[in-house]
């Protein structure tokens, strides 16, 4: 399936991906400088011969005796502000290093090299002929898109895409932006260089002598890309004396402007410039950093280009909302370095901006500045979905899960339960991912994070959960000894909590033997049923060698319970026994079919026909805290201490005084963390949590194996959309008179990239979904989402699994896509495609087996439809199915 903007086509298989959005225009929370993204009022006592005086003594104070340059630049006119070391900054030419890869990054859009869809997997190391260069950036599994290859200024990206780079579009469009001329400031300066020579991989990422650069020269160009094209000289002038100079007007469309911004906003936010902090600048700053080998190839040399901008309610600045730039150059430096030096410069100007501005904190919830660091540690959480490391206070990171884990709750007391259950386990696993170099991830592995910053970069959480983080700030739970506790929380325990030691087999800590819990019995998790065929059980269970019975499973003996009335072991039989821990039996299912598939380990199971059939009660581990059972408890009074009194008995809450002082346990807990709502996979053999880059979850007739970066819901969501249209297309089947019986359930694989997509499909980059026999490949669903696609992909390619089913592979291709563009309701879309071509029914059977590119395939399906929607109106739909069935 293929798509366009607005619509998705398939050709037994095809979309592409829409542009992802990795960061928001957002500022860390300061106390001292609020974060605003209006355009702020000058000072009223200082004009801006004042400003550019003040901006310069802050720009000689940076660059102190250090051998370099500062350039601050007005971006809109060219006017410069204020400069150190002036003579270095015109008059000498060096490598820009990865100052480049922006224009690299635009030579390649503007050729069709790149779009908003690419993707590249570092391979960490490029090695060429002669040339090797290395990534430093953090390892990652996933593949980059443009903007996080500009934030960690990956060299493997961008040595593969000049690999594919001509010089000629390099060159012209470096050119473009007054490279390889003198600016016209004064008449000892400098023209740089541009490549004259065979193209090189290296120049693509600045490296080498064949491309050399004025600081002066390369802030000029990076204010024209940043303010819509406007190329000015750059002049020295008192602003009464001032006058504009435009020497070109570039094209570049507001997309290739937007991608280039948002790598730059990375790289201020996650990147290679986070180390300065300029995020914590009530400004919107964005900027790139660069480190490159000196033309004698033994120092190297660092860069930073930023600007500081408003922010539109998008998220970007508008082209004339760019106020500043500032360029930092610095011999036997890095680039991180000189962000460090260009911080003070945009702090000094935020502060002569905005110091007459009467400045109001938002009305909605914040975070309370802590009378004491002590009570406060910093806690480095890992955004998996994200990639980014974010350092915040540990109220903070309690707020973020109790935003994830509890985002439904309402009651205060059963919040400041889940705050202090949270805080132990924080304070009690502690740098369990030091390794990695950080203390959480933002998943169950830990407890799952939800990082919220609004438009203007506040910190923002519900007024609920802040008032239960801070009225129990500092509060733990302890054992009779006085250590902290093995703090678990679940969804609902169905009636009793569970005994650690039965469940996971470890000694037992008295807390956590189970409690009887007659408030969850009246909750909706009380009771669930849940029907699942026995061979497709049977399959699920042969994908660990724990479990695996053979083809055929017979039967499932509860062998032994434990006093909570949960599973503790399972007799399976089939062509042989194997005998499992109850909790295990729940985790290998799940990992199969879904992890609603079997809710808890506390059920009862009997054979009925092809089906077992599971009876069962509770939602998760069972362990600990009981959030169904601590919110009725709530509800009826309970104060939080009872709530916590009743779920870890022989415990009591203690005020921790010096939190950051509290060590971790460097042997952790044997038992890792279990998720709270949502069933993750703790194994009890090892009793070491297993995260799976891979979840499954299922649905009637459908199984989705999705990515465990993919939010859960949006995976539910697809499944009913399948199973809507299953529904459908039985009605349709029967009007024709067919009796359709599919032979099993059909496997949705869902990617996270489209890399990861062609990798597996060998498609190209805009086929949006493939279709093979039962099982259905798709492109991201965010993407097909943003498109407003989604639904129709799914109906389209569900049709093509029918289609093929029941003319057992042999249906013409011209009749299967435009079926199955009609069953997808596609119509609309494709007639704007029809006429493109002429062609017989023969000659689009021939072009649909290999469609050269996306226009030929619109053109292709678009005729294809036309013919089936004839057939329609000449024999009605019904006729075309009985037509499918006799191919």
């Amino acid at each position: 399936m293929i798509e366009t903007k607005n619509q998705t086509f398939s050709a037994s298989s095809r979309p592409c991906v829409a542009k992802r959005l990795l960061l928001t225009a957002c500022c860390l929370l300061l106390s001292i400088l609020p974060c605003s993204c209006s355009s702020p009022p000058a000072e009223a006592n200082m004009n801006e011969s004042d400003v550019d005086a003040a901006l310069q003594r802050k720009a000689s104070d940076a660059l102190g005796d250090r051998e370099g340059t500062i350039i601050v630049m007005d971006p809109q006119t060219g006017r410069l502000r204020a400069i150190a070391n002036p003579r270095l900054a015109f008059e000498q030419a060096f490598p820009p290093g990865s100052a480049i890869k922006p224009f690299t990054a635009l030579a390649a859009l503007r050729a069709g090299l790149l779009d908003s869809e690419s993707r590249v997997l570092c391979r960490e190391r490029y090695l060429q002929g002669d040339f090797e260069i290395v990534c430093s950036h953090p390892r990652s599994k996933s593949p980059f898109n443009l903007a996080q290859a500009l934030a960690y200024s990956c060299n493997f990206y961008f040595a593969e895409l000049g690999q594919r780079l001509s010089a000629g579009s390099f060159t012209a469009t470096l050119a473009s932006f007054g490279f390889g001329e003198r600016t016209g400031v004064n008449t000892g300066e400098s023209a740089g260089k541009l490549p004259r020579d065979q193209w090189h991989v290296n120049m693509a990422l600045g490296e080498g002598d064949q491309l050399l650069v004025t600081p002066l020269q390369l802030l000029t160009a990076y204010a024209a890309l940043v303010n819509g094209g406007h190329l000015h000289q750059p002049q020295r002038a008192a602003p009464e004396d001032f006058t504009a100079q435009e020497l070109a007007n570039i094209n570049i469309t507001l997309q290739h402007r937007a991608m280039l911004i948002e790598g730059m906003r990375g790289a201020t936010k996650y990147g290679t410039a986070a180390r300065a902090e300029l995020d914590q600048v009530p400004f919107y700053i964005f900027g790139k950093t660069g480190t490159s080998t000196a033309s004698n190839g033994f120092r190297t040399q660092g860069w930073f280009i930023g600007f500081a901008a408003d922010c539109s309610p998008a998220g970007g600045p508008p082209p004339d909302r760019v106020h500043l730039a500032v360029l930092v150059f610095l011999k036997r430096a890095h680039g991180a370095q000189c962000a460090e030096l260009a911080r003070p410069i945009f702090e000094e100007y935020a502060r002569i901006e905005r110091r007459s501005e009467n400045v109001s904190l938002p009305a909605s919830p914040r975070l309370r500045v802590s009378a004491s660091r002590a009570l406060s540690p910093q806690i480095r959480v890992h955004l998996v979905r994200e990639n980014v490391t974010k350092t915040v206070s540990l109220k903070e990171y309690i707020l973020g899960v109790l935003a994830a884990e509890s985002s439904i709750e309402g009651e205060i007391e059963a919040l400041k339960a889940q705050a202090v259950v949270s805080r132990t386990f924080a304070l009690k696993n502690r740098w369990r991912h030091r390794d990695e170099g950080y203390d959480f991830c933002s998943t169950t592995h830990c407890q799952r994070y939800a990082f919220i910053r609004d438009a203007r970069g506040h910190t923002r959480f519900s007024a609920p959960s802040v008032r239960a983080v801070e009225d129990t700030e500092g509060q733990v739970l302890r054992d009779d000894q006085g250590q902290l506790i093995d703090a678990y929380f679940h969804a609902a325990c169905g009636g009793i909590t569970a005994d650690i030691e039965t469940l996971w087999g470890i000694a037992a800590p008295s807390y956590l033997r189970g409690v009887r819990d007659d408030y969850c019995a009246t909750m909706p998790h009380r009771n669930w049923v849940q029907s699942i065929p026995a061979a497709r059980l049977a399959a699920a269970l042969r994908s660990d060698e724990r479990t695996d019975v053979g083809a055929r499973l017979n039967n499932i003996v509860i062998v032994k319970r434990d006093a909570t009335r949960r599973a503790e072991t399972i007799a399976l039989e089939g062509e042989r026994r194997r005998l499992v821990r109850g909790w295990d039996f729940k985790l290998i299912v799940g990992r199969a079919l879904g992890w609603n598939m079997i809710k808890s380990s506390r059920f009862e199971v009997r054979r009925a026909g092809a089906n077992f059939v599971f009876r069962g009660s509770g939602f998760g581990h069972g362990l600990g805290l009981c959030q169904e059972g601590a919110h009725v408890m709530a509800r009826r009074g309970a104060p939080y201490r009872q709530i916590l009194s009743h779920y870890f008995p022989g415990t009591s809450v203690a005020a921790v005084r010096r939190l950051a002082a509290v060590a971790p346990d460097i042997e952790y807990s044997k038992v890792a963390y279990a998720p709270s709502a949502s069933s993750g996979a703790v194994e009890s053999t090892k009793f070491s949590l297993r995260s799976s880059t891979r979840l499954s979850l299922s649905s009637e007739h459908f199984r989705a194996i999705y990515p465990a970066r993919v939010e859960r819901s949006a995976v539910e969501g697809a499944l009913r959309t399948l199973e809507l249209a299953r529904a459908d297309m039985l009605r349709r089947l029967a009007a024709a008179s067919l009796n359709f019986s599919e032979p099993a359930a059909i496997d949705v694989i869902i990617h996270e990239t489209t890399q990861a997509f062609v990798a597996a499909t060998d498609q190209p980059w805009w086929v949006a979904a493939v279709t093979r026999g039962r099982r259905i490949e798709l492109q991201p669903l965010n993407t097909l989402r943003r498109r407003g696609v989604l639904t129709t992909t799914l109906r389209h390619e569900y049709a093509h699994a029918v289609i093929e089913s029941l003319g057992r592979g042999r249906t013409p291709r011209w009749l299967a896509e435009g079926l199955a563009a009609h069953f997808a309701g596609e119509g609309a879309g494709l007639a704007r495609f029809e006429g493109k071509i002429k062609l017989s029914l023969e000659e689009i059977e021939q072009r649909l087996a290999r469609p050269a590119s996306a226009q030929e395939m619109r053109a292709l399906y678009a005729a294809a439809y036309h013919k089936v929607r004839e057939g329609i109106r000449a024999e009605g739909e019904a006729s075309l199915w009985q037509r499918v069935m006799r191919s």
